[in-house]
């Protein structure tokens, strides 16, 4: 009876193991999907969106699915980034360390919204609004949480990236353009690393050199503003 007992206890103890392990990473990623909304909602000032998170425990490598960031107040595309599947892999004892090192991120074939709208487009307002947060009280109070977690992010790429030029001149039609890949390395190597708010600013300023570059390139004969251009694409479009 006791050699049977003791088989049960020493077949069921590696189930057991299992179902925590399971229970743990699915709890894991439950914790990194509502992370990523509710401080991407915060600091960006638009609504984050995250379907699924995906990232091993022992290998620290996964995808975040279906992430969507939509436009901050005064714009009304219904959508600033659809970014479908974020690849990325994580150190997995750096998670540990008062510095998580991500060694890579990429994000293959987003589609891109911009827009104008009194002066102003969706992607620099977002990036303003980055800035407008750090200097908030609420902002310092996160970087002040943040002290003892930086993150350090050795490889950054955006590839395949298309721009959906969209103006309300337009009437809700869209000009799509091609975006030059983004490729980011090193950041918050330097000491004790970024913090995720500095993390943020340099993705989305170089995101808004870029997709700024690509909507140009096109408009340069004309000597005009963007504002003033769209008017002449209008034609393209009929009327």
């Amino acid at each position: 009876i006791m050699s049977r007992l003791n088989k049960r206890v020493v077949i069921g103890i590696p189930a057991v193991i299992v179902a925590v392990i399971v229970v743990f990473n699915f709890a894991f990623n439950l914790i990194v999907k509502n992370g990523v909304e509710a401080v991407g909602s915060k600091v960006l000032g638009a609504d984050v969106v995250l379907q699924k998170a995906n990232i091993s425990l022992f290998s620290g490598k996964g995808q975040l699915k279906g992430l969507v960031i939509g436009n901050p107040e005064g714009f009304q595309s219904e959508s600033a980034f659809e970014l479908g599947e974020v690849r990325m892999a994580v150190d997995v004892f750096s998670v540990l360390s008062n510095k998580i090192v991500i060694d890579e991120i990429v994000i293959d074939s987003p589609e891109i919204t911009y827009e104008t709208s009194g002066g102003k487009n969706n992607i620099e307002t977002l990036l303003e609004n980055i800035n407008d947060f750090v200097g908030t009280s609420e902002g310092d109070a996160a970087e002040s949480q943040e002290s003892g977690k930086k993150i350090q992010i050795n490889d950054f790429l955006i590839r395949n990236a298309s721009v959906n030029l969209s103006a309300t001149i337009l009437q809700g039609k869209k000009l799509t353009l091609p975006l030059v890949d983004i490729h980011l390395e090193d950041i918050g190597k330097d000491g004790e690393g970024a913090s995720m708010s500095d993390a943020l600013k340099e993705v989305f300023a170089a995101l808004n050199e870029n997709i700024a570059g690509a909507v140009a390139a096109p408009l340069k004969s004309t000597g005009k503003t963007v504002e003033k251009a769209v008017d002449k694409l209008k034609g393209l479009f009929g009327k």
